[in-house]
């Protein structure tokens, strides 16, 4: 597919811009030390998820702190592949924190579409049904659109640029969950895109060209075989 790779895609939103040089991510790091690094490709999955439950709490009050910002994506994505449940809540509170905040900057920007993405992982290995439904919820353009004034987007300046971009996060993050149910929640809106009269089609569909040429229909065309991809073999094996 040319237009979508999950894994450069992923990679790419979970950087952070500052940090002292490149770390191979050991477990045995302290969790701040760990977050706080520069990954070229991307938080380790395998390094990320040797952490427990017992460093949450840490994490957690950092996405409070402000002077963490830069950091902020990092730690969602590493909470995701933590995967502890307990993480849930706060991260959905997080972004809809950000999403209050009318044109967030740089690092909020990367920080809030990491989180939406990032819920994919905790699903993989939690199961959580709340994010699940937020992640299906999210993937409908009209949950931005209801809930964001028109220049607050990821990257986006109208209100159906903000439809595709967060969606497109969405779609990520049920890919990486590897979950049955996002899988048909993916299918359906495959099936949505493919129905002119449908009324999630005409917004999603029609944004994408005249921006980018990114294509939503090939997107969650993408993300439904790395569902399957992952499903059957697991993210540590999809990451390897």
């Amino acid at each position: 597919m040319r237009n979508l790779n999950l894994k450069i895609l992923t990679a790419l939103i979970s950087l952070t811009w500052a940090g002292s040089g490149v770390s191979q991510g050991q477990g045995s790091m302290d969790i701040k030390e760990f977050v706080r690094q520069f990954y070229i490709h991307g938080v380790p999955y395998a390094e990320a998820s040797k952490y427990d439950a017992s460093v949450v709490p840490t994490l957690l009050k950092m996405l409070q702190e402000p002077k963490e910002q830069d950091h902020w994506s990092n730690i969602v994505v590493t909470l995701g592949m933590i995967g502890d449940e307990s993480a849930v809540e706060p991260m959905i509170a997080f972004v809809e924190r950000l999403k209050e905040k009318g044109t967030p900057n740089r690092s909020q920007r990367r920080a809030k579409t990491a989180a939406v993405m990032s819920l994919g992982y905790l699903i993989n290995k939690s199961g959580s049904q709340r994010a699940l439904d937020y992640l299906t919820t999210t993937l409908k353009p009209q949950a931005w659109t209801d809930s964001l004034p028109a220049a607050a987007g990821p990257f986006a300046a109208t209100t159906a640029e903000q439809d595709e971009d967060l969606g497109k996060y969405a779609a990520m993050g049920l890919a990486l969950s590897g979950s049955r149910k996002a899988a048909e929640a993916l299918k359906a809106t495959q099936e949505s895109l493919e129905s002119s009269d449908h009324p999630m089609a005409l917004p999603m569909a029609t944004v994408s060209a005249p921006r980018s040429g990114f294509d939503v229909s090939e997107m969650v065309e993408e993300a439904l075989r790395a569902n399957q991809e992952i499903a059957d073999k697991g993210l540590a094996e999809y990451y390897r």
